[in-house]
């Protein structure tokens, strides 16, 4: 294998390339990007890196997407997982694994690359997992295979020795890129309370959205020409990525902004309490970022000051959804909020004796539900006839509470309701 792939790349940005190919989805935004940023890491497995604190960090993550049913999270991974699945020599493994069966996948994806140079060739393990139903690949909570992929994210070594068979498993260089999508009652019914303070999920970087998208079903017919080149140059550009090997370097201003931002803090840090154990892996985020990025955009495994700031980019709009997850697991759901937020609006016309301005429920809900829901909940409580509808003179919208016999009785709303 050579220092450089010979082949020239076809796109600019592969990224965004990968978002254009399949705008045509009813899938959000976000998923689809953060599908692209994962398919570009599981085509580099262990054949780029950088170098910091004192030994070569690879770009392997473990990304899942997490949404409401329906939400178009299968759709996002489904393109791009047959495209990846035509890169020559890369190993996915099969989506219903045990621990057991995880190894033995590993152990099995040998990769041998001869290099030119001193030495004639590197070996390591690397292995994509895709599950677009998580709960096919962990149905339950397994200490056994969290440790697992825990120990492998971290690049441990992995020994195993099977009872009752002669079978001693030694694997010195593992890696797994795992993507998975879920919903958040998935997360809510499986993972136990404590598993937010454990490897496996500190080590996952969440990305939540709610948005639904809707696509006319009859508009493809002018796009067929467009996404048939586009998914040609994708697939031509992956494969030249999964060629390429070697260290990469950060140019100084690079360098200097991301000193920086470590000195600052790493602002803004998610502030959930459950996501605390995640925010000390933030910065090796950002660094395997900061190499997709490089490597989106071109092989000369340099990256600059615009790499790292797609990259913060990237990991700071997905940090921003990351609390709708577990706004989204509370149990009761959208009508404990809704309930919730009656009872604030009830108080507040007690003692205001005036209809409450809409940006206020608004910024009550934001506490209790995900963004996408706050707007629906106050539709349906104006329907359901918790709350009613006010219009002043200026044009400002503001609410009253009805009284729960208005609300059990179903009785027309009236003047002083």
């Amino acid at each position: 294998m050579s220092a450089a792939p010979a082949i020239p790349r076809r796109l600019g940005s592969w990224v965004d390339a990968y978002q254009e190919y399949t705008e045509i989805l009813p899938s959000p935004p976000l998923f689809r990007k953060w599908v692209a940023i994962f398919f570009l890491a599981a085509a580099i497995e262990r054949k780029l890196w950088v170098r910091t604190m004192g030994s070569n960090l690879y770009p392997g993550l473990f990304v899942l997407l997490v949404g409401p049913p329906g939400i178009g999270k299968g759709q996002a991974i489904h393109l791009g997982e047959a495209m990846l699945r035509q890169v020559p020599d890369l190993k996915v493994g099969p989506s219903d694994m045990t621990a057991a069966s995880l190894i033995d996948a590993l152990n099995e994806s040998v990769r041998r690359l001869a290099l030119i140079g001193p030495d004639p060739y590197v070996e390591f393990n690397s292995l994509t997992v895709i599950s677009r139903e998580l709960g096919v690949l962990i149905p339950a909570w397994e200490n056994a295979l969290m440790n697992n992929l825990t120990d492998i994210y971290d690049g441990f070594t992995v020994e195993q020795k099977r009872r009752g068979k002669d079978l001693r498993i030694k694997i010195a260089n593992p890696q797994i890129n795992l993507l998975g999508a879920c919903t958040p009652s998935y997360l809510n019914e499986v993972m136990p309370a404590g598993a937010w303070d454990q490897g496996f999920i500190s080590r996952t970087i969440l990305v939540y959205s709610g948005d639904r998208i809707r696509k006319d079903p009859f508009g493809d017919a002018d796009i067929t020409a467009l996404t048939g080149r586009l998914r040609s140059d994708l697939l031509h550009d992956l494969k030249t990525i999964a060629l390429d090997y070697g260290q990469m370097s950060f140019t100084t201003p690079a360098a200097a902004a991301i000193k920086a931002w470590i000195n600052e803090g790493c602002p803004p840090e998610p502030v959930h309490q459950k996501l605390q154990h995640y925010n000390s892996r933030r910065i090796a985020h950002l660094l395997k970022l900061c190499m997709i990025s490089s490597i989106s955009h071109g092989s000369d495994r340099v990256i600059s000051l615009e790499h790292y700031r797609e990259a913060l980019d990237w990991l700071l709009e997905a940090e921003g959804c990351m609390p709708d997850v577990f706004k989204s697991m509370v149990t009761g759901g959208d009508s404990a909020a809704m309930e919730e937020a009656w009872n604030y609006v009830w108080t507040l016309y007690s003692k205001e004796k005036k209809p409450i301005a809409e940006h206020r429920i608004v910024h009550f809900m934001r506490e209790r539900l995900p963004a996408h829901s706050i707007m629906r909940a106050v539709e349906i409580m104006v329907k359901s006839r918790m709350l009613e509808f006010v219009l002043s003179e200026k044009g400002i919208v503001s609410y009253k509470p009805t009284t729960r016999q208005v609300r059990l009785t179903g009785e027309e709303l009236g003047p002083g309701t």
